[in-house]
């Protein structure tokens, strides 16, 4: 995105989405992300108020890694608020990335742009460690598991590990990352301080890679004993 409206393919000031490229770039130069434009952007009778939402191809291992553009102050400064821009976050999910996938999946798109869309309507603002019940199953049943629904059904929010807070001239920006839980973990971690929460997700997954497939961490025999410490509150 063009900072000056100089560049022909985006013709509009845009500081603080240059900003957010710019952070972005950083993590993966050279590679141009998928993009996915609304056609509506901030109106809320549609379904997608969020102008865009990116995705890169990361590595280490392979997964996509999408953000949303629209909860900060893209375009111009509009709140008193001179440390933050906008809401003072954008949210970001990291999903596996299946040898040969050219697309991140339309779900991980359509529930960044809900969220934003809850953000946007004045619900709630969200910040680290905030836990939401999404009612349902995360994504829809997958076709390669015999069309078996997810059991994840919430996320918890927690600071992107490789980008966390972004500078922009219209305040800083902290990129969340929506982690899936299922319903045991999200009626356990409801509880739970900051501190345990974004410490469980550090530990379990350190990119907070959000795995539709995983069952529960009590029944996984790698993580069951860490999630029983964290519940118990004892960190490490």
């Amino acid at each position: 995105m063009s900072e000056t409206g100089d560049d022909p393919r985006y013709p509009v000031h845009a500081p603080g989405w240059a900003a957010l490229d710019r952070a972005l770039g950083v993590l993966y130069p050279g590679q141009t992300p998928h993009q996915f434009a609304s056609q509506r952007a901030y109106d809320l009778e549609g379904h997608s108020p969020l102008p865009a939402v990116v995705a890169y191809e990361a590595t280490g291992p392979d997964h996509w890694h999408l953000v949303g553009y629209g909860l900060s102050e893209l375009f111009e400064k509009s709140s008193p608020d001179p440390e933050h821009s906008g809401f003072g976050f954008e949210l970001g999910l990291r999903l596996p990335r299946a040898p040969g996938q050219e697309r991140p999946p339309a779900w991980a798109v359509q529930l960044l742009q809900a969220l934003g869309h809850y953000v946007l309507s004045g619900h709630h603002a969200l910040d680290s460690g905030h836990v939401i019940d999404l009612g349902g199953p995360l994504a829809p049943p997958m076709a390669d598991a015999a069309e078996r629904p997810t059991a994840l059904e919430g996320v918890v929010c927690v600071p992107d590990p490789q980008l966390g807070k972004v500078d922009t001239p219209h305040g800083s920006v902290l990129l969340l990352l929506l982690f899936g839980l299922t319903r045991d973990e999200l009626e356990a971690m409801g509880e739970w301080d900051l501190k345990r929460k974004v410490g469980l997700v550090r530990e379990a997954a350190p990119l907070a890679i959000t795995d539709p497939r995983r069952g529960s961490m009590r029944e996984d025999p790698r993580r069951s004993t860490l999630f029983r410490r964290y519940e118990l509150g004892i960190m490490i």
